[in-house]
């Protein structure tokens, strides 16, 4: 089984504070690290640990943080082959501000190198042997050809729109380029922000059923509501609950990254029917809530045990 992304990669500088500032305030940095990170970088680390042959397209700097990302994601088992490098270029790297209990908040610099993938520089070979190819369309064109590509060659395609569009515009990815996405994609996941913002709908039971009505992708949509769990929506009137599990949270960046890369091992590789998938995806997402940094590093045999104590 093989897994191709094409998405951001990115290194995090978590600040652990004893409380995220009011506007205006200020809180004491308690601890602070430097941790690997981006959303689809994050995914396919994730299937790795489960065994899964993964690969990552997209593009850092030469700087200190591309660096480290390059170190990384060769250490954590995921084909770098396609990881291009800007010279004297500036790689994505966020503040991520922690509380204990799990709150935070980020402030991304962008750089200049994330959103300088070109389309000339995805080639269909890329697509070789591959199963599934995941997005998060950063950058958009890249991502919009190589799922066009998959389409001609019968490869699924999982979208996942983790930014409401409101902000994928201020990065170059327009709504037409989006809904072109969605066109494409076999399995839509999304944000509860996402929802929002597409359909007015505060209700995310009411704003899913409202936007498959709209797009009807052939696997559905996902969507993840934090604490009340995760749903799937496969029909104008179907949908599947699973309850998020109760866990001590101590950072949840990257737990819809974990959940995402579960849904896609247990659901596309292992093909478990959609019910299980889904609670293996939340088992997922709740482990990385126990684990500092965004990075999912539980095994596949840890995932299973957490599931079994919880009688799932």
């Amino acid at each position: 089984m093989k897994v191709l992304g094409l998405g951001t990669a990115a290194m995090d500088i978590v600040l652990q504070c004893e409380s995220l500032p009011r506007e205006d305030g200020f809180a004491f940095v308690h601890y602070e690290s430097l941790f690997p990170g981006g959303s689809c970088a994050n995914v396919l680390v994730a299937l790795a640990r489960m065994g899964v042959d993964t690969s990552l397209v997209a593009k850092i700097g030469d700087d200190k943080y591309g660096e480290a990302f390059r170190e990384d994601i060769v250490r954590s088992g995921v084909c770098a082959r396609y990881l291009f490098t800007r010279p004297g270029g500036i790689t994505l790297h966020t503040f991520v501000t922690l509380a204990p209990n799990g709150a935070r908040a980020i402030f991304c610099h962008l750089g200049d190198s994330l959103l300088d993938l070109a389309e000339d520089e995805v080639v269909p070979q890329m697509l070789q042997g591959v199963k599934v190819f995941y997005t998060d369309m950063f950058p958009g064109r890249p991502a919009l050809k190589l799922a066009r590509l998959s389409r001609e060659l019968g490869v699924r395609v999982v979208f996942n729109l983790e930014c409401a569009p409101s902000f994928m515009q201020l990065c170059r990815v327009t709504m037409a380029k989006i809904e072109e996405m969605i066109s494409l994609c076999d399995l839509l996941c999304m944000s509860r922000e996402g929802l929002f913002e597409l359909t007015g709908v505060e209700d995310p039971q009411v704003a899913g059923q409202t936007l498959y009505q709209r797009y009807r992708p052939t696997e559905g949509i996902v969507s993840t509501c934090g604490t009340q769990g995760a749903i799937w929506w496969l029909g104008d009137k179907t949908s599947i609950f699973a309850p998020a599990f109760n866990i001590q949270a101590i950072d949840t960046t990257g737990a819809g990254d974990a959940f995402i890369a579960g849904l896609i091992y247990a659901y596309f590789c292992q093909e478990m029917g959609r019910q299980r998938a889904l609670e293996f995806a939340n088992a997922c997402g709740a482990i990385k809530c126990t684990q500092l940094g965004a990075r999912f590093k539980a095994s596949l045999e840890e995932v299973n045990s957490f599931l079994t104590r919880n009688n799932q």
